[in-house]
């Protein structure tokens, strides 16, 4: 992306995202909290209301240009399985104000799953009765509370279980009705009560009980991802669909059929696909980067892409979540 076109996109992101005034939150007119200042990230402890574990922890950045009465949006950012929060401030770049200049961007912590490694419910991996759910939904109480957030502009990306669990976030008849967008990148969409031997990635069915029609959702994938194969199949003793069954149910279940446009990118290099037609055209759209891993799409190197890759996945989401408020 040349620098000139990165501008005028980061023009209208902040346009988008920082003009809405419709559902303000009660945190505004409130001050930041003791030892806040905007511009920078924090790492918090909290305390979950239910759930497995009373104790969890976030990391928070607060834009530079945060005004208690002005309401902004608040973007989550979910780690994969075995990482860290940290690890994903660090990934997905959500508090670079060069990509996000306006939005809170919060990066909570899972808990250790079965294996011993941080992870998402939804994962066959995810400790036993753990309450995901329930602690994103604290979550956004508690900054609805003290941060002066525009409401209808909650979105949710994650990477690997992360992007995995966004998913499970999208088909929860609540939180689907306060998320306004969903950005899983090389996204493990494991399908509950499934098996690894009986695997169909290709015809699987997709239970999912949203709460609201349509839901825009922007997915990317690597052609070779090995933790997340594109194709799909078994793993961990339960069944991935494929990514391209996995983005059709979505077009379908929103209502906008199978039929997409196909755009060819970068020398063949990328293929996006968009769904639905008319002012609703892209609110299902889906990124196949050709060559790429399990791996964040960026330009530069980062802990997934040693060499980076043919765009940066970040203003795109910026991009997207700026287009669709709920």
């Amino acid at each position: 992306m040349t620098a000139s076109r990165l501008t005028a996109l980061l023009f209208i992101v902040s346009t988008l995202l920082g003009s809405s005034h419709a559902a303000r939150s009660a945190g505004c007119g409130k001050s930041l909290p003791a030892q806040q200042p905007a511009g920078q990230t924090y790492q918090t402890a909290f305390t979950q209301s239910k759930g497995t574990s009373p104790s969890r922890t976030y990391r928070i950045h607060i834009p530079s240009n945060y005004d208690e009465n002005t309401a902004v949006p608040l973007i989550f950012s979910f780690h994969g399985h075995a990482q860290t929060s940290k690890c994903q401030e660090e990934l997905s770049q959500f508090s670079n104000e060069a990509f996000n200049p306006n939005a809170f961007a919060v990066y909570p912590q899972g808990i250790d799953g079965t294996d011993g490694e941080s992870s998402w419910q939804g994962a066959p991996y995810a400790k036993s009765g753990v309450n995901d759910t329930g602690y994103v939904q604290d979550m956004i109480n508690h900054f609805n509370d003290i941060y002066c957030i525009e409401t209808t502009q909650i979105y949710a990306a994650g990477k690997s279980n992360g992007g995995g669990f966004c998913g499970t976030l999208a088909c929860d008849s609540s939180l689907s009705k306060q998320i306004a967008a969903f950005a899983p990148v090389s996204g493990a969409f494991y399908v509950p009560g499934s098996s690894s031997d009986a695997c169909a990635p290709t015809t699987i069915a997709l239970t999912c009980n949203a709460g609201r029609s349509p839901i825009p959702i922007i997915e990317f994938h690597g052609s070779a991802d090995t933790t997340v194969p594109y194709g799909g199949g078994g793993s961990h003793d339960q069944c991935l669909p494929t990514i391209p069954h996995w983005v059709r149910e979505w077009s379908t279940r929103d209502g906008y059929g199978l039929t997409n446009k196909t755009t060819n990118l970068y020398n063949n290099q990328v293929q996006k696909y968009e769904y639905a037609s008319g002012s609703a055209f892209g609110t299902v759209t889906h990124y196949l980067t050709q060559g790429l891993g399990h791996a964040w799409p960026s330009t530069s190197p980062n802990s997934d892409n040693s060499a980076g890759t043919y765009f940066n996945a970040t203003p795109l989401i910026m991009q997207f979540f700026g287009s669709h408020t709920l």
